[in-house]
């Protein structure tokens, strides 16, 4: 669990950004109204046009789900003494959470196709480039994200939070990846990393908040409050520019080509290259 100071900072993030997010709902609905033709496709080449009223309910459900992981979880772990030590993941909870990611991944993916008779395939773009590019246009993306990612990494930790954050430890996932004492949890983990974590990160995040957004606000506005939602997931303030720089850049990706598999694969490069650099510094 983040310590109290981390988890006041994620509420207020959070807070901010869903009163931006009703204050552009309102704003661009108002100019909806008057100059139609000016946002009817909002531009760029994920479509938006299929997401409808009860999406963005649905919507607001999984932002209340968030809210309530951050807030409903107590003051932190933090004792008199400072931040009280928190003992490694077992095996079963690292499992418990990767099913748990897949079934709220599962039951998106079954309201769209059965409440909203939606096709997913269609509605994420995923016919729109063959694997093959969507592969090529990944991996030729994500070398100067990278670079770009850390950098920023190095940026804010290096010149500007190691002066002013009490706790710059690694994100609690990175840290289980470091402390697994067996091959076991260290392939689940890097399950967890590349494939599970992806998969529906980028379907919840990019294919389904980020085209929500889009649908009542514009292109713009929905990367930055889905980039926001995405950082703060993550409940680490050291990782919470680099995370949003990330989503952005990742956001860039998707509308570019108007097919999720790019992120998707992005987002695993991503996470498997930062894998292997642990393994080669470790």
């Amino acid at each position: 669990m983040p310590d109290a100071a981390t988890l006041a900072v994620l509420r207020d993030v959070i807070s901010l950004t869903i009163i931006a997010i009703a204050l552009g709902v309102v704003l661009h609905g108002i100019a909806r109204m008057r100059r139609p033709a000016l946002v009817l496709e909002q531009g760029g080449n994920v479509i938006a046009r299929y997401f409808a009223l009860p999406d963005a309910y649905l919507m607001s459900i999984i932002i209340g789900v968030l809210i309530f992981g951050i807030t409903g979880g107590g003051q932190g772990g933090e004792t008199a003494g400072g931040v009280e030590p928190k003992a490694a993941p077992s095996f079963m909870l690292v499992l418990t959470n990767v099913v748990f990611m897949l079934g709220l991944c599962v039951c998106l993916l079954l309201y769209l196709v059965m409440l909203r008779g939606l096709n997913p395939a269609t509605l994420f773009g995923l016919r729109r480039l063959a694997p093959t590019r969507a592969a090529a246009f990944a991996m030729a993306s994500i070398v100067p994200l990278y670079i770009l990612v850390a950098s920023v990494a190095y940026s804010v930790n290096s010149g500007f939070l190691e002066h002013v954050w009490p706790n710059l430890n690694p994100q609690d996932a990175v840290k289980a990846f470091q402390d697994a004492d067996s091959m076991a949890m260290q392939i689940l983990l890097g399950i967890s990393a590349v494939i599970v974590a992806p998969l529906v990160e980028e379907t919840v995040f990019r294919g389904f908040i980020y085209g929500v957004l889009k649908r009542y606000t514009d292109g713009w506005f929905a990367a930055v409050c889905s980039a926001l939602f995405f950082s703060v997931v993550h409940m680490h303030v050291g990782s919470f520019v680099p995370l949003f720089i990330l989503a952005l850049g990742f956001c860039a990706a998707y509308e570019m080509t108007g097919c999720l598999l790019v992120p998707i694969l992005m987002h695993a490069l991503f996470n498997g290259t930062s894998i292997m650099l642990m393994f080669a510094i470790k």
